[in-house]
Parts: structure tokens; C-alpha cells; sequence
């Protein structure tokens, strides 16, 4: 169990809950409001069919030092967190570790959100629309670069590619931690919490909301493994919007490291470009980094930096 705790108005409508009087603030919470209900294309009755459940969604922004309200703007990195914790009103499990200090040393501001009640969002369309609604909310209130980077630690790497396969237009480059990449082989399969299956059911909108069921056809377009991807009678092919790189244990018992190789080679075989650091570790520990990948990450994301 100690190593699963390791794992782990418009567009956006925010309310800020920090009320801290200087200016800039290292650490602002605010919330973002999104729809919890999910589209019904079931009736062909004239008429509308979908409705909406307002959630306020907690959301995280962290600034450098060097950032001011005018003059150059910094670059922002979507975190994205994974099941071993999320976003609260007054805390951030990322800032347990050192991985957004490296970044924030560095000039990058860096935010994140909880995705729905639950920390274990399993990268459905909540936590997207809670991501890109920060990222309005801001672009809009501070004095931030238009294009992001987009990191994915454990559970993350389903939230952070989908949004990039969402948001693409936005993004420079996306970067991974021991990512989930595919719901069922990971996750379903492979489950870290007795709440694994539950929270895919809920997050999916499945008809077995108990998790005893998994049912495919709620996932197309949403299992980061298959989007995109296509086959021919001798190999798999995935299109990916933007260069992205993956560190993963080599032996990690939590994430499988072999999802991490299929994602890599489909995207080589449509000649995109993805970097793989497979690391000789059984240690899942690593989906929060160390000196080394930091830095590395730091690397990547520079080399895309405009």
C-alpha cells in the first residue's frame, strides 16, 4: 500500500479562493465551473435531450519569481497529477515534490486541476474540460504565453493526453512520468486502488456505474493508447499532434513500462516523433520524478520553447 500512496463569465467562469493581499502570489487556488452531466444521443425525440450539473472544480497556479503582471510573459505547464493525489482549496499534491520547484526555478508557471470530486479523474472528459478552463481563466488574468507545455505523472498521462489529442492547438510539447496510456490495459486490468474500476465507470459515464463491467465503447475517443491510431495488415499507426517524451520503469509493477513501448512505436510508424527513456527501476515512485529527470524534462521542454 505505501507504494500505491505513492502513485499514485463564457468559457470559464472562475472564483477565486486564496485571497492573499501581495502581488505576485506564489500559490493561487481558484475554481473553474464545468458540466458533470455527459451528452445523451440515446432519444430522437425534436428537442433538448442534454442538461448540465454545475461543479466548481479546484484549480492551481503556481508563478515563478521572476514573473511580473507587465512586461515579457512567462510559459505555462499543465501538471497533471496522478491517482496518489490532486488539487484541494489549500493544497497540491505536486507540491510534495521537486518536480515544479525545477520548473519554477527556471521561469515556468506551472497549474493544475483535481478534475471532478474525485483525485482519481482517470483522464475523462471532466478533467479536460476543467484543464482547458484554467488555462483560460489564466490566460486571461495573468501575463502568460498563449502556448503551453503539457506534463502527465502516473494517472496524469491519460489526463495530459487528452488534452493534447483535445487542445492541440495550444501546445508545444508534452512530456510523461510512468503514464496510464491505456484504460483497460493499465488501469482495468492492473488496478492500484480498490476505487480503479469505479472511478473509470464514473468517469466514462458506463451503464454498471459498480465497475464490474468494462465496456469498450464508452472509451473511443478517450483511451490515449487508440486515438488516432489505425492498422494496417503488418503494423499500428498513431498521428500525434506534438513531439512528445516518456520516462517509465523499466520494471514497474503499478504501470506496465510495455504500453509506454507500443505508444512510442505507433507513433514512430506514422513518423512522428516520440522520445522513450526506459529506466532500469521498479520504482513507480519515479512518476514524481527525480533530480535527474527533472532536469531532462527541463531539456525537452526548452528545445520547443519559442
Amino acid at each position: 500500500m505505501i507504494s500505491f500512496a505513492i502513485f499514485m463569465n463564457g468559457v470559464c467562469k472562475a472564483q477565486k479562493i486564496d485571497q492573499k493581499k501581495s502581488f505576485p502570489e506564489k500559490e493561487i487556488h481558484f475554481t473553474v465551473r464545468i458540466n458533470l452531466k455527459f451528452p445523451d444521443s440515446n432519444s430522437s425525440l425534436l428537442g433538448t435531450n442534454d442538461d448540465d450539473s454545475l461543479y466548481f472544480d479546484q484549480a492551481v497556479l503556481n508563478l515563478p519569481d521572476n514573473y511580473s503582471e507587465t512586461g515579457t510573459p512567462v510559459r505555462l505547464v499543465y501538471m497533471a497529477h496522478g491517482a496518489g493525489g490532486g488539487v484541494t482549496a489549500d493544497s497540491w499534491f505536486l507540491n510534495n515534490y521537486s518536480l515544479d520547484d525545477s520548473l519554477l526555478a527556471n521561469g515556468y508557471a506551472v497549474f493544475d486541476v483535481n478534475g471532478g470530486s474525485s483525485v482519481e479523474n482517470m483522464g475523462g472528459s471532466w478533467v479536460v474540460q476543467s484543464a482547458f478552463k484554467a488555462y483560460e481563466y489564466i490566460r486571461q488574468n495573468y501575463n502568460v504565453y498563449d502556448d503551453i507545455f503539457v506534463g502527465g505523472f502516473s494517472m496524469g498521462g491519460c489526463s495530459s493526453t487528452n488534452f493534447v489529442c483535445k487542445h492541440s492547438n495550444i501546445v508545444l510539447a508534452h512530456a510523461m512520468y510512468s503514464p496510464v496510456l491505456d484504460l483497460f490495459g493499465q488501469a482495468w486490468m492492473n488496478p492500484w486502488f480498490p476505487t480503479t474500476k469505479q472511478s473509470i465507470a464514473k468517469a466514462y459515464s458506463f451503464n454498471d456505474s459498480s465497475g464490474k463491467t468494462w465496456e469498450p465503447d464508452k472509451v473511443i475517443g478517450w483511451n490515449p493508447l487508440y486515438i488516432n491510431t489505425f492498422c494496417n495488415e503488418k503494423d499500428t499507426f498513431k498521428v500525434y499532434p506534438v513531439p512528445v517524451k516518456i520516462w517509465h520503469g523499466l520494471d514497474d509493477p503499478v504501470v506496465k513500462y510495455k504500453e509506454s513501448e507500443r505508444f512510442q512505436k505507433y507513433i514512430q510508424n506514422a513518423g512522428g516523433y516520440c522520445e522513450l527513456r526506459g529506466i532500469d527501476s521498479d520504482n513507480h515512485g519515479l512518476s514524481c520524478g527525480n533530480a535527474f529527470m527533472n532536469r531532462e524534462l527541463l531539456l525537452f521542454f526548452k528545445r520547443f520553447d519559442k
